[in-house]
């Protein structure tokens, strides 16, 4: 992190911090100031854009007129006239800075000329009256009692402003010392009060010893010049201004290096191993929008007040990229914004072939000229995009790992100026992967996550696996195993319906697990290595994800008809250990169902079919269920266990609606259908109206029915 921030927009005082290489430009300036003989009004303009270093090149020259300014040959006159609201105001204040330079060097009668002068052109504009409360922002002060008592007696003299100026003149022309008065900002002013300025310099015009130097955008000012007198143009400009220099430009190549040190600085080093994609978002993102130093400052200064508040839950790359959309190209940042789901999972499906590319410029890019450019930028963001602007399928294996922005696990982080309420963050994550050996620890994250639902309904449990299937290969094998054991034991607890997926998509948190633990292991371990730290971590696995494990390693070895036996690459377990592990569940399983106890078992369906598929004779599972049926509680665990739910949608709905299914393929293998049936029907008779068990009979033999009926689901 960066120490010592600056948050504003100074600009230099000291060559030594001239890092775009203007001070020998205005060393140059600085000598013929210096060497100018007897100037007479000498108007010298500094032209350049806003942000350009104007007001740096003005404190430059002073610092290099000092050694004259010390030795009493120069006297620097500071006007800002920002500081001063309206017309009358800047006219009068500008005056009084005047005064107050010159009067040490003028005689007891020339010393009233200058206000005599200034109160005299006020007067001509009519502006005596208002001019009371015309003091702008702090610094000017209230004018209504000092101002007045300064301007006391002064209009009501006979001299007229050439008599006035005459005489001033004459009384400065005496006098050795040179005036240099330092008019900057002209171009912060409002148009009235800019062309006020210009008004003021020509009308004080050729006073001897003294040189004015205005610093302005010459560009801006000729065009406030043309609305005001049309006829005039630049020549208006010309016609007070004898000397114009335009501001060197630093090179683009220097903002840009400085930039990066400073961002560097920042973030305490961008480090070899993310200094590939910072650069390239840098160069796609951020460097165009860089043209002048205030747009670095702006920038850098923008980053050290939100960096700090995601570091370590985004990528850098793509975080300095979505703040230079932010601050210079906000049309881009609002619709990414508001469009996560196009610019994380769109498809050339959803797009069409033939006018995706156009649609997706008309979401993202109505507002802004040249697409092309800012394709590429996006594209860098979110590879999806490139498949629709330019037909590439690009891969996202690691974008949850790396906390890309085109992760729809990370994305809102990027937005909220704060980790996404729903993801996990890198110091919640480090509780695991700096401990991952703390099996108990482990255990206890996964249970309590699994206790706290989220926005969109699903359990901070999935989002915990989702985050550490992303982190798997982290996890270092010899953590392995206890990691494992850890995640095993809680497996049935955390496999909650809220985190099962809907629609057409697929999962629930134990095929997460399936997924984090080939994660873990697969690439990373031979056969021999992976069989026996799965072995050794199941030996305290719960029951349901016990059978779900042994069921895939066993059938690895024992397909079922149709299938073909795995390659040794894609097996989890050995043979050998797969028929532990088998051994393992069957013994566990029995005495479940001796004890009363897997009837409880969370999802108890699929510990009973896995039973049922691991056993050469099912005479015992069937056993086992013809007790339940003489259960009116086990009924209704059944009944409950077996509804599940689809969502459909008709191609005239705008959402789908979820529906209940009757899952009983293969239920024949276990029950006969017509008892079981009668058995509910039954039981739904004898159960309290309105209750909750009655309700899950009653769900389970509609949606049976429907099933019949239907000939579907």
């Amino acid at each position: 992190m960066a120490a010592n921030a600056d948050y504003g927009d100074l600009p230099i005082t000291k060559p030594e911090q001239d890092m775009f290489g203007i001070d020998g430009f205005v060393q140059s300036l600085a000598r013929s100031v210096r060497d100018m003989r007897s100037p007479n009004g000498v108007v010298i303009a500094l032209n350049g854009p806003w942000g350009s270093g104007k007001s740096s090149a003005i404190n430059l020259l002073k610092f290099h007129l000092s050694d004259a300014t010390a030795a009493g040959d120069i006297q620097v006159v500071d006007f800002n006239p920002w500081w001063f609201r309206g017309e009358e105001a800047l006219v009068l204040a500008f005056f009084r800075e005047l005064y107050a330079a010159t009067k040490p060097s003028l005689g007891e009668k020339a010393k009233k000329l200058l206000p005599k002068l200034g109160a005299r052109l006020l007067n001509a504009g009519g502006a005596v009256a208002p001019i009371a409360d015309a003091a702008g922002a702090s610094g000017a002060g209230a004018i209504a009692s000092g101002v007045m008592g300064w301007l006391g007696g002064m209009i009501e003299d006979g001299e007229s402003v050439e008599k006035l100026h005459q005489e001033l003149s004459a009384a400065l022309e005496e006098q050795s010392k040179r005036f240099i008065v330092l008019i900057d900002d002209i171009d912060r002013l409002a148009p009235d009060e800019a062309l006020a300025m210009f008004r003021m310099v020509k009308s004080v015009g050729r006073l001897p010893n003294v040189i004015y130097i205005l610093s302005f955008d010459r560009e801006l000012a000729e065009r406030v010049v043309a609305e005001r007198f049309p006829s005039e143009g630049p020549h208006y400009l010309e016609k007070i201004v004898q000397a114009a220099f335009e501001l060197p430009a630093p090179l683009t190549s220097d903002i840009h290096r400085i930039l990066i040190a400073n961002i560097d600085a920042l973030v305490g080093g961008i480090g070899r191993d993310r200094l590939l994609n910072v650069m390239n978002m840098f160069h796609a993102a951020v460097a165009p929008e860089i043209r002048t130093p205030r747009d670095a400052t702006r920038y850098i200064n923008a980053l050290t007040i939100t960096w700090p508040a995601v570091e370590g839950d985004v990528d850098l790359g793509d975080f300095i990229a979505i703040e230079a959309f932010r601050l210079f190209q906000p049309s881009i940042y609002r619709a990414v914004r508001d469009n996560q789901s196009i610019v994380c999972e769109a498809t050339r499906e959803q797009f069409g072939h033939d006018k995706g590319a156009e649609r997706l410029d008309t979401i993202l890019l109505s507002k802004v000229d040249d697409r092309e450019r800012y394709r590429k930028a996006l594209v860098r963001l979110f590879p999806r995009l490139d498949a629709i602007w330019g037909n590439t399928i690009r891969g996202d294996a690691e974008f949850d790992k790396e906390r890309r922005i085109a992760s729809s696990q990370h994305f809102q982080t990027y937005f909220r100026m704060s980790i996404d309420p729903d993801a996990i963050s890198a110091k919640e994550l480090a509780k695991i992967l700096d401990h991952p050996s703390d099996t108990a620890e482990v255990s206890a994250i996964l249970r309590e996550a699994a206790a706290h639902p989220q926005r969109d309904g699903t359990t901070r449990a999935k989002a915990w696996l989702d985050a550490l299937i992303a982190h798997g290969a982290d996890i270092p094998l010899e953590a392995a195993e206890a990691f494992l054991r850890g995640v095993f034991a809680v497996a049935d607890e955390i496999n909650v319906e809220g985190d099962h997926a809907r629609g057409w998509s697929i999962g629930d948190n134990l095929l997460r697990i399936h997924w984090l633990l080939r994660r873990v292991l697969r690439e990373r371990t031979t056969l021999e290595e992976r069989s026996k730290i799965l072995l050794a971590a199941a030996q305290s696995a719960s029951l349901t994800w016990l059978g779900s494990l042994t069921t895939s390693a066993w059938e690895a070895y024992h397909p079922r008809e149709g299938k073909e036996r795995r390659s040794e690459s894609e097996c989890l377990l050995t043979e050998r250990d797969a028929d532990a592990i088998r051994a393992n569940f069957l013994e566990r399983v029995a005495a479940a169902a001796t004890d009363g106890s897997l009837i409880k078992t969370p999802d108890v369906i699929r510990p009973v079919y896995a039973w049922l598929n691991l056993l050469e004779d099912g005479k015992p599972v069937r056993d086992w269920m013809a007790i339940q049926l003489e259960s009116d509680a086990a009924l209704a665990i059944l009944a409950r266990e077996l509804t599940s739910q689809s969502w459909g949608q008709s191609s005239e709905d705008l959402v789908s609606v979820r529906s209940d299914r009757a899952s009983i393929e293969g239920l024949d293998r276990l029950v006969d259908l017509d008892q079981f049936r009668s058995k509910l029907v039954s039981l739904q008779a004898r159960l309290e109206a309105g209750s909750a068990e009655v309700e899950v009979v009653s769900r389970f033999l509609k949606a049976w029915e429907y099933r019949d009926e239907n000939g579907i689901w």
